[in-house]
């Protein structure tokens, strides 16, 4: 197998782009590092393009999990024309979970995220008393909350809270919880290509590479952005939905405009969805199809009808929690003006983050026209609305604070249903190199946020 990995790697994969992209991250390594040595400020940590990193715990049983990861990831590899989509959909949650597990233990992989270093919504979660008026009092009390709390929606806090109510406390259930709330996107992402006509061997591949992808595997299983990134498949299964049938079809409507309410009830990075939506219509426009148009229109006014009624009945103003925390990621203005060399060099290391959690072997891929061969596909105008949104989204200063592997977790769908038409043997050396990539990035660092 080695033999022909190797034989693969040479003659059916883009290997230029692939050491490319590797030399094109250490010099923009080296380069940040000496800035920052000459005590050149960039807003960059140390370590780019990772905004947050901790050493591993190195914990024999973490070692022995890592290498069940890598197994679990072969057969997958070697068995998946063979297994039905039951097994393969067992197959990526054990990958999810035990390339998570390869940390050491339940604590450190379900736990730890939440409560180890004090500034999490559970921080805050555990100290409410009363939802309701926690809820009315949110936006007065912003400034007292942790970093996550006050540049968020509340509902991401309280999610945390009544999972833990209803279960007495326990942490380790939340994870738990969280864990399958974000699994759940995946067997809806195997829908999702099928409806682009991806054959069923294809799927089930990329369902497969999918959550090997080091961002998915290493953040899905305990974050908030995991079940984000679920709610945002189901978002494109919707939209696939109204697509496939040429019409306002309405399971597609509504699982679309459900979606995005619970999305921004979570982020406000939700926006980023109708900024893509907006984009995709504009080609359908040109072929005076307006039903997207429409759908944006119904999920427009479906939000603004939501957050009103939340308003009425609870006294919170998420139009104002939006202004805080707006004002709160760019404090003295527009990055660009105020601080033009902070905005250059974060806005390298938010892309830059996306690529590496991506893996080498997926930008490699992602960047050959010969090997990704997308002549024709459907999902093209899909993959650049959403490129094109979150640019939109980079150009106004957001993610200001790096961490885009996790916090735009949501835009690697977007990526994946490119890979339509690869080859077998391309497919495989693009599994294997993910596959290590992202047992590497587990078993070296811990990526708590």
């Amino acid at each position: 197998m080695l033999k022909e990995f190797f034989i693969n790697f040479k003659n059916h994969f883009p290997r230029k782009i692939f050491f490319l992209s590797i030399a094109v991250w250490m010099i923009f390594a080296v380069i940040n590092f000496l800035l920052l040595q000459n005590k050149f400020f960039t807003g960059v940590g140390i370590l780019y393009p990772f905004s947050v990193i901790y050493p591993n715990a190195f914990l024999i049983p973490g070692f022995l999990v890592a290498f069940l990861f890598l197994f679990i990831g072969f057969f997958a590899l070697k068995n998946s024309r063979n297994l039905n989509v039951f097994v393969v959909m067992f197959l990526c949650f054990l990958l999810i979970l035990t390339g998570n597990l390869a940390q050491g233990n339940l604590d450190i992989a379900f736990m730890q995220p939440f409560y180890l270093k004090g500034r999490q919504y559970y921080t805050d979660a555990i100290h409410i008393q009363n939802w309701q008026i926690w809820l009315r009092n949110f936006n007065n009390d912003l400034e007292t909350f942790q970093l996550h709390t006050k540049t968020h929606p509340p509902f991401a806090t309280l999610l945390h809270y009544f999972i833990l109510k209803f279960f007495n406390g326990n942490i380790l259930a939340l994870g738990i919880v969280f864990f399958l709330m974000a699994f759940s996107g995946v067997p809806v992402f195997y829908k999702c290509l099928k409806l682009l006509d991806f054959s069923k061997e294809n799927a089930k591949k990329i369902t497969l590479l999918f959550c090997i992808i080091p961002s998915v595997n290493i953040y899905s299983l305990v974050s908030i952005d995991g079940i984000i990134l679920a709610f945002t498949i189901f978002f494109l299964y919707g939209l696939l939905l109204i697509i496939k049938t040429n019409s306002l079809n309405l399971r597609g409507v509504l699982i679309s405009v459900i979606s995005f309410i619970v999305i921004n009830c979570l982020s406000f990075s939700g926006l980023f969805l109708l900024a893509f939506l907006g984009i995709l219509s504009l080609f359908y426009l040109f072929k005076k199809d307006f039903k997207l148009i429409y759908l944006g229109i119904i999920i427009i006014f479906s939000s603004v009808f939501f957050f009103y009624v939340i308003h009425y009945f609870s006294g919170y103003n998420h139009l104002e929690t939006f202004q805080k925390a707006s004002h709160s990621e760019n404090p003295n203005g527009f990055m660009f003006l105020v601080q033009p060399r902070i905005y250059f060099f974060t806005r390298l290391e938010d892309i830059g983050e996306i690529l590496v959690f991506l893996s080498f072997a997926v930008v490699a891929v992602l960047f050959s026209k010969k090997y990704l061969n997308i002549k024709n596909l459907p999902q093209k105008n899909i993959f650049y609305s959403a490129i094109l949104a979150l640019l939109i989204m980079f150009l106004t200063g957001a993610y200001g604070t790096g961490e885009t592997a996790r916090a735009c977790l949501y835009i690697v769908p977007f990526v994946m249903i490119l890979f339509q038409n690869l080859e077998k043997k391309t497919y495989d050396v693009l599994f294997i190199l993910c596959l290590l990539q992202c047992f590497g990035m587990q078993m070296i660092g811990n990526f708590y946020w």
